[in-house]
Order: structure tokens, then C-alpha cells, then sequence
């Protein structure tokens, strides 16, 4: 006789609500053993998981947790040092560094996020077309790969940057004019080893279309290569924004930049140093952060590296027990 309570334990809506909780808490267990299977990793993994969140904590908030207005200027207290009402000084208007830092993460992250992502989807399309299809559609579309890659990446984001204006959503959109080639590159390396595999072929003999072959035999097997590279190639978009800033084309000039805030102190930074400090102290902070990171996510999802890193770890982890047990034995003796 099944009682009302187990009638409830066994409904459909119960066993989807228990799998999705246990889906969530395996993929957070993923989570942590990918971003910190090391420390450098967890280090990367602690700074883009504090900036992001500032970033986001700052745009929820309207910049309400910013001690100042970071476009208020008091020409009172211009190049102010340190101190306890400015706590990284101000500039040559007089407006708070420590504010105008914060008003410069959501540009100086999110930018580089859309643009690694955007580049990413073009490089997938495309990438997948090139090497699935192969013939004159490939070697169209990697000879076009193979003209942006000939030019230097800055000088033609520069270029275009330049010809659209000065606009944030144009700096983005001439950072992502350059970006996408290394992506289908890359895409279309991964297609070329995955379809001469046997369920490539099963799938083809099975009469099955090319949307599905793309969806469900390549995709997966292509994906976390992508994922890793973009990780990486963050912290190098941020670097090429915070040049666009830092040369003045692209980024509007009132608008909170780390490369733009370095550029407006060259000039005395010898005399008011602390003004570029913290600015690019921030920059070094998150390419460093995110590079740790890809470089962790690299090291447990690479097949080639993975061994060694689990061996290494098993070298450590027996060599502090054996410290431990010897200590332990000399303690009781």
C-alpha cells in the first residue's frame, strides 16, 4: 500500500526538482575541482570572480558603492596624494581615482567579455563551414582568415576604430573586426580531427543532416578547446582595449577607462605617480586573473597535460603523508 507521502516522493515534479539540485551540485563540484586544482588557479579564479563581481555589484547599484561621483570635479584638490577622504588620491580635475576605478571595471570587463564571446560564435560558424565542407568554401574563408592575421591586430582595430568614431559600442566592434580569424582557425583544426572519426561516419550513413552532425557530433567535441582559449584571450582583449584608451581613439573621452586614466598622467606621472598606479596595478590584476585561470582550466581539461598533473598531485599528496606519519612517529616516540 503506497501512503500519500511516498506518492509524493515518487511524482514527476519531486524526482525533476531532486535531479535538477543534484545536476547543480555535481556541475558546482566540477566548478571547484577545475578552478582550483591549484593555487595559482585558485588565485586567477579569486580575482575574476572579485572584479566580475564588483563590476556587476557597481552596474546593480547604479555606482552607488563608490564613495564619490566619479565625474564630479573639485579643482580644489587636484593631484591629491593618498589619504583618508581619497584613498588612492585624485586626479588632475580633482575627481576620485578609487571611484573612477570603479566606474571603469563594467567597461574594462565587460567589453572584453562581449568581445571574446563574439568572436567566438563567428569563429564556431565559420570554423565549423570551413572544416566540414572543405573545398573552395574553406579555402575562401581561411584565405580571408589568413588577410587579417598578415596585419598587425592593434593597428587595424585602430584603423577602424578611428573611421567609426569615438564610441564605446565602436571600439568594441573594431576590437571583434580582428578578433574572430585565430577563432575559426582553431574550430576548424578541432572539425578536421573529430570527422574522421567512426561516429562521424555512422552519423553520415544514417542519412542524418548537417545541422545535426554540426549540433550533436561536432560542437561537443570542439567546445571546451574554445572555452579554453577564450579564458585566455580575455585578459589579451583588455590589454588591446586599454591601448585604444590609452591612445585616445575608440573609448569617448568622459567616459571611465583604465588605459585612458594611465594616458591622462604620461605627461607628470614622474611628479603624481599614485595616478597611474592603482589603474594599472588593476589592469596587471585582472590579465593576470584570467590568464591563471585558462591556464588551470588548460592543465585539467587537456589530455596531454592532464596526466602529469595528476601524477604530481599524487607525488605531493603521498609525500605530505609520509612527512605527516614521520612526524607522528617521532612525536610518540
Amino acid at each position: 500500500m503506497i501512503t500519500a507521502e511516498e506518492e509524493k516522493k515518487t511524482s514527476p515534479e519531486l524526482r525533476k526538482k531532486e535531479s535538477f539540485s543534484f545536476q547543480a551540485r555535481k556541475a558546482l563540484a566540477q566548478f571547484r575541482k577545475l578552478a582550483f586544482s591549484n593555487w595559482l588557479t585558485g588565485f586567477g579564479t579569486v580575482a575574476v570572480i572579485t572584479f566580475i563581481g564588483l563590476a556587476a555589484v557597481y552596474v546593480i547599484t547604479k555606482g552607488a558603492i563608490a564613495p564619490y561621483n566619479p565625474s564630479d570635479q573639485n579643482l580644489l584638490h587636484t593631484n591629491a596624494p593618498p589619504s583618508i577622504s581619497h584613498i588612492f588620491g585624485t586626479d588632475f580635475a580633482g575627481r576620485d581615482i578609487f571611484s573612477r576605478v570603479l566606474a571603469a571595471l563594467p567597461v574594462d570587463i565587460g567589453i572584453p567579455l562581449f568581445i571574446v564571446f563574439l568572436s567566438a560564435v563567428i569563429g564556431l560558424i565559420f570554423g565549423m563551414i570551413a572544416g566540414y565542407l572543405g573545398g573552395l568554401i574553406e579555402e575562401a574563408i581561411m584565405r580571408i582568415c589568413d588577410l587579417f592575421l598578415a596585419f598587425p591586430t592593434i593597428i587595424m582595430a585602430l584603423a577602424v576604430a578611428a573611421t567609426l568614431g569615438p564610441s564605446l559600442l565602436n571600439a568594441a566592434l573594431a576590437l571583434t573586426f580582428v578578433w574572430w580569424p585565430p577563432y575559426v582557425r582553431l574550430v576548424r583544426g578541432g572539425v578536421l580531427a573529430v570527422k574522421s572519426e567512426d561516429f562521424i561516419s555512422a552519423s553520415k550513413a544514417l542519412n542524418s543532416s548537417f545541422f545535426y552532425i554540426m549540433r550533436k557530433g561536432l560542437f561537443p567535441n570542439i567546445i571546451p578547446a574554445v572555452l579554453v582559449y577564450a579564458s585566455l584571450d580575455i585578459g589579451t582583449a583588455l590589454l588591446s582595449l586599454s591601448s585604444l584608451g590609452f591612445l585616445g581613439v575608440g573609448i569617448p573621452p568622459d567616459l571611465p577607462e583604465l588605459g585612458a586614466m594611465v594616458a591622462s598622467i604620461m605627461t607628470v606621472v614622474y611628479a603624481y605617480p599614485w595616478e597611474a598606479l592603482l589603474p594599472s596595478i588593476i589592469v596587471l590584476l585582472i590579465v593576470l586573473g584570467f590568464s591563471l585561470f585558462g591556464d588551470g582550466i588548460r592543465e585539467v581539461t587537456d589530455v596531454k597535460v592532464r596526466p602529469h598533473v595528476l601524477l604530481k598531485n599524487r607525488f605531493l599528496g603521498e609525500s605530505r603523508r609520509t612527512e605527516k606519519e614521520a612526524l607522528a612517529k617521532a612525536s610518540s616516540s
